[in-house]
């Protein structure tokens, strides 16, 4: 007989002898107070030893222990004593309705404990899913829900290795392993996660799974996983949903630690749909988001394209006409008209310029990959460099400028704070008619500087207050040549890049104001630590 077989029957006879001796103690107990005991009181004494024994002792153990209280009671303490003859009618009574009191009461203990064991198992079970299904939910992203799901598993079970193998494009590769590697390399282990994954039935190592129908190598008499040739600890679980299989579930034990029992591998095999189901809707996210990306990306392009094909040919076809009309030989342009042709063209190329660094600082934006030179500098620098560069946009509309004396420096990126300037004054410019003033204020409030641009020309539609820093976004001017429409895009990825905020409202009389926030240093740096200034610079 095997040691396991022998360990089995002495953990099911246990119960048996336990009870039987806890009887025997009882007699003995008993015994010596036979004369001064009725039988009355020796029946609810056996009967409260009989009930604490099937506290803690199986259902026929319980049974066969009330029988043997039952035989001790006859022999020792029901006259003629030693023997199981019974001299009177009552004292016959007595012994069995002691049996069945002492059946029953066994009976209604074991049940109940039996229920209480069960209501306790499902409470673990539920606390468990549940402690397993938070890593599920926190979870965003297939890697990340691989990962929570991995180690997870392996804090709640006590596990030395969690591992997650994917079925991608019909290999099984491993994306997500906690506590100690496994070999993936191994082609039994290998071998065993695709019947399990193809056959979508749970096995392992060291379970008492049934049998599975392995794949016949070539030459070779078919393969078999049994009970009793599995290593102790190692458990395959399938995760697939009822659409299709997704991977495959490993978890190990290392040798000497206690096996997987049932319960275990019922929570294990729960789990693994819920994993099947998070892994799913992680995948279909991910879809989803690059087809997002895509149709994000195909109608940016379109746009671009649209803007592009205007906006590009505009200017190009203004330098491409004043340069075809200087090199006309047979035509004798004087030096005036050559400067203003060369004016045309200098303006034209600084239009095509600017729409490119645009579209280019656009680009970054969208992508991310802004990068901020920060410096501490005066605001006034900022404010003049901006005014220098649109002096010839503003030349027909009167600009006002409220400038604070006692503003502290900002640490900011000049270049674009400027452009954020030239951008918003120029576009107050363009949408206003001749004439109509333009102010510029900036205020300082708790924690930030905030500087407005003020026009009086047509306006934004009431509810578009939002969607005009949206990217080829335009608001229809019918008497006007519109822009490209990224100019407050990036007005407003330029601001939040600093930690600021832009917003626009619609003035009370006409026109429009466009207000952005930077935020204010921590510390204010000494002169030594300024940059020179940067008055004017492009």
């Amino acid at each position: 007989m095997s040691s396991r077989a022998w360990s089995d029957r002495t953990r099911q006879a246990l119960p048996y002898a336990v009870g039987v001796t806890a009887l025997a103690a009882t007699t003995a107990v008993l015994l010596p107070f036979r004369d001064r005991l009725n039988t009355l009181n020796v029946a609810l004494l056996y009967l409260i030893a009989v009930t604490l024994i099937s506290l803690r002792a199986t259902l026929w153990a319980s049974i066969a222990t009330s029988v043997f209280a039952f035989l001790c009671f006859d022999y020792f303490f029901i006259p003629p004593y030693l023997t199981l003859t019974v001299a009177r009618a009552d004292h016959v009574l007595a012994l069995f309705v002691f049996l069945g009191i002492a059946i029953l009461v066994t009976q209604l203990v074991v049940r109940g404990r039996q229920r209480t064991a069960e209501a306790l198992r499902r409470g673990r079970q539920t606390a468990t899913l549940y402690e397993l299904s938070t890593a599920l939910i926190g979870a965003a992203g297939l890697n990340a829900t691989l990962d929570a799901i991995a180690e997870r598993v392996r804090q709640v079970f006590g596990l030395d290795t969690c591992a997650i193998l994917l079925d991608e494009r019909g290999e099984l590769c491993p994306r997500a392993v906690a506590g100690a590697p496994l070999d993936f390399t191994d082609r039994t282990l290998l071998g065993l996660a695709r019947t399990v994954l193809d056959q979508r039935q749970p096995a392992g190592l060291g379970t008492e799974r049934a049998r599975l129908r392995l794949p016949t190598p070539p030459g070779r008499p078919r393969p078999a996983i049994e009970p009793g040739d599995r290593r102790r600890g190692l458990l395959l679980l399938p995760i697939a949903t009822a659409a299709q299989p997704l991977g495959v579930l490993i978890v190990a034990r290392q040798p000497g630690r206690s096996r997987f029992d049932p319960e275990e591998e019922q929570l294990l095999g729960t789990f693994a749909n819920h994993a099947a189901l998070a892994i799913e809707r992680s995948l279909l996210t991910e879809e989803r988001t690059r087809a997002e990306v895509l149709a994000r990306s195909d109608h940016l392009k379109s746009v671009l394209l649209s803007a592009v094909s205007h906006d590009l040919r505009t200017p190009l076809a203004s330098i491409k006409a004043s340069v075809t009309a200087m090199l006309q030989a047979d035509v004798a342009w004087t030096e005036a008209d050559r400067r203003d042709l060369l004016a045309a063209i200098d303006e034209e190329a600084d239009r095509l310029n600017q729409l490119v660094t645009n579209l280019l600082d656009l680009s970054r934006i969208e992508g991310g990959a802004l990068q901020l030179d920060l410096h501490w500098y005066d605001l006034s620098e900022i404010v003049h460099a901006a005014l220098d560069r649109t002096e010839a946009a503003v030349h027909a509309h009167p600009v006002t400028l409220h400038l604070p004396d006692d503003l502290p420096p900002l640490r900011l990126d000049f270049v674009k704070i400027v452009q954020v300037l030239v951008n918003l004054i120029e576009n107050a410019a363009h949408y206003s008619p001749a004439g109509s003033p333009i102010a510029i204020t900036v205020r300082r409030r708790e924690h930030a500087v905030e500087i407005s641009v003020r026009d009086q020309g047509i306006g934004i539609p009431r509810g578009e207050e939002e969607r005009i820093f949206q990217a080829f976004y335009r608001v229809e001017a019918p008497d006007r040549q519109l822009g490209s429409g990224v100019g407050l895009a990036i007005c407003r990825g330029f601001i939040e890049a600093h930690g600021g905020r832009i917003w626009a409202e619609r003035n009370a009389d006409r026109g429009t104001t466009i207000r952005f926030t930077l935020p204010l240093g921590r510390e204010v740096p000494r002169a030594a630590e300024r940059p020179e200034s940067k008055v004017g610079a492009p």
